[in-house]
C-alpha cells in the first residue's frame, strides 16, 4: 500500500465525521495541542464543531502535518473506523534520533526543532515532501524471500543499489539470483502494525551491473590507513522491470539521484538515513551534528541504525544524497562493546569508481 502525500478531499471529508464522532471539541483540541498547535489558528471563534475540524485538517493538508494528527489521533482512542481509515490512507515513516537516554521517536513540534537545527534550507512542507518522495524509492532485501538482510534504494529506473555485503551469497553463487526480493512500500502505523506486504520486484537474469568490495579495513576500529579507492562496499543490480515507473499516489516512483558536486562533510554534519533497521518497515534516522570522521573512501558518523541498515542511502541536510550506508563499529560485534559510530561510503567516491570502470552513463544525469 502506498504512502499518500495529501489526503484528497472526499478522504478529508471521511476524517472529519470519524474524529467528530471519536472526540468532542474539547479533547480535540486537546489533540492539536499535543502537536503544537491551537485550534483557534485555524478556525474563527464559535464556528461549528464539524467545520472547526474540517478547516483544521485542510491546514493540516496543505502544510502535511495530517499524518501526525491521525497518528495522534489513533493513540488517543481504540476507535476501529478511525484505525481502519489509517490502514488504508497509510503514513509516512517514523522518524526517530538518538541521545544518551536512547533512541526517540520524533513527531510534531521536537521533529521540527531536530530539522532547523540540521541548517536545512527547506521550510517543513517542502521538507516533508521529499521525505515523502524517497521513502517510495528505498526498499527491503531479502535473501531468499521474507529473510531481511539490508536496504537498497533506486538509482535509475532499474537499478538498485545495496551493500556487497548484503547479497554476497549470490555474488558468490551460493544463492541463486531468482531467490532475490526487492520490497518497496512497506510501511506501519505507529502502534508497529504493518500496514501492507509492499511491492515486490526481482532481479533481471543480467542483473550484474557493478559490485565492489568490502575492505579488511572495515574490520578494525582504527585502521591506520584508508579502504583502497575500489573497496567500496557496493553492488549495483538490474531489476527485471523498472520499479521507478511504478505508478505511487498518480504519480511516478523515480529514483535517487546523485549530486554533481562533492559534499563536504564536516563542514555540513547533518546526516539523515532512510532504511529499513532490523528488517523492520521504513525508519528515518535524524542527527544534525552526525559526522565525526571523513576520508576519501569511508565516512563516520553517529546517526542510529540496526543491523538490516546495511545498504540504505545516507542523505545531507537538504536531502542530497551523500553516501551509502554500510558497517557500524567493528567493536560492538567483534568485543561486545558500546559502538562510537556507524561508517558509510561517500556517493562521489561510488561515482568516480563507476566512471571508472565505463558504468557511470547508466545511471540519470547527474543534479546540482
Amino acid at each position: 500500500m502506498m504512502a499518500l502525500l495529501r489526503l484528497k478531499n472526499p478522504q478529508l471529508l471521511n476524517l472529519r465525521n470519524l474524529l467528530k464522532e471519536a472526540f468532542p471539541y474539547d479533547r480535540f483540541a486537546e489533540l492539536l495541542m499535543l502537536l503544537d498547535k491551537n485550534i483557534d489558528d485555524f478556525t474563527a471563534r464559535n464556528t461549528a464543531y464539524p467545520t472547526a475540524i474540517l478547516d483544521s485538517l485542510k491546514h493540516a493538508n496543505a502544510q502535511l502535518w495530517w499524518r501526525d494528527l491521525l497518528r495522534e489521533a489513533c493513540n488517543e482512542v481504540a476507535d476501529p473506523q478511525l484505525h481502519q481509515f489509517a490502514d488504508v490512507v497509510g503514513f509516512a515513516p517514523n522518524f526517530v534520533a538518538v541521545d544518551a537516554s536512547g533512541i526517540h521517536v520524533l513527531k510534531g513540534r521536537n521533529l521540527e526543532l531536530r530539522i532547523k537545527a540540521s541548517g536545512t534550507t527547506f521550510d517543513i512542507v517542502t521538507w516533508r515532501q521529499r521525505v515523502a518522495e524517497i521513502e517510495n524509492r528505498v526498499c527491503r532485501v531479502e535473501v531468499p524471500e521474507l529473510d531481511a538482510r539490508g536496504t537498497g534504494f533506486l538509482v535509475a529506473p532499474q537499478l538498485v543499489l545495496t551493500n556487497y555485503h548484503v547479497i554476497e551469497s549470490v555474488l558468490k553463487g551460493l544463492t541463486a539470483p531468482n531467490k532475490v526480493v526487492f520490497r518497496f512500500d512497506y510501511k506501519v502505523l505507529a502502534d508497529g502494525v504493518t500496514i501492507g506486504s509492499g511491492k515486490k520486484h526481482r532481479l533481471a537474469s543480467d542483473w550484474l551491473v557493478d559490485h565492489s568490495p568490502y575492505s579488511v579495513t572495515d574490520f578494525e576500529s582504527e585502521p591506520r590507513d584508508d579502504a583502497d579507492s575500489e573497496e567500496l562496499d557496493y553492488a549495483l543490480l538490474r531489476l527485471e522491470s523498472p520499479a521507478g515507473d511504478d505508478a505511487v499516489d498518480g504519480t511516478r516512483r523515480g529514483w535517487i539521484e546523485a549530486p554533481s558536486i562533492a559534499h563536504d562533510f564536516m563542514q555540513s554534519r547533518a546526516l539523515y538515513i532512510v532504511q529499513h533497521p532490523d528488517g523492520k518497515p521504513m525508519q528515518v534516522a535524524l542527527d544534525s551534528e552526525a559526522v565525526i570522521k571523513a576520508t576519501p573512501s569511508r565516512v563516520r558518523y553517529t546517526t542510529t541504525t540496526e543491523p538490516g541498515s546495511s545498504g540504505s542511502p545516507c542523505f545531507g541536510a537538504d536531502w542530497r544524497w551523500v553516501a551509502l550506508h554500510h558497517s557500524g563499529d567493528p567493536k560492538y560485534w567483534k568485543e561486545g562493546k558500546k559502538p562510537e559510530y556507524n561508517q558509510g561510503i561517500p556517493t562521489e567516491t561510488i561515482v568516480n569508481l563507476l566512471t571508472k570502470r565505463g558504468k557511470a552513463q547508466m545511471l540519470p544525469p547527474l543534479t546540482v
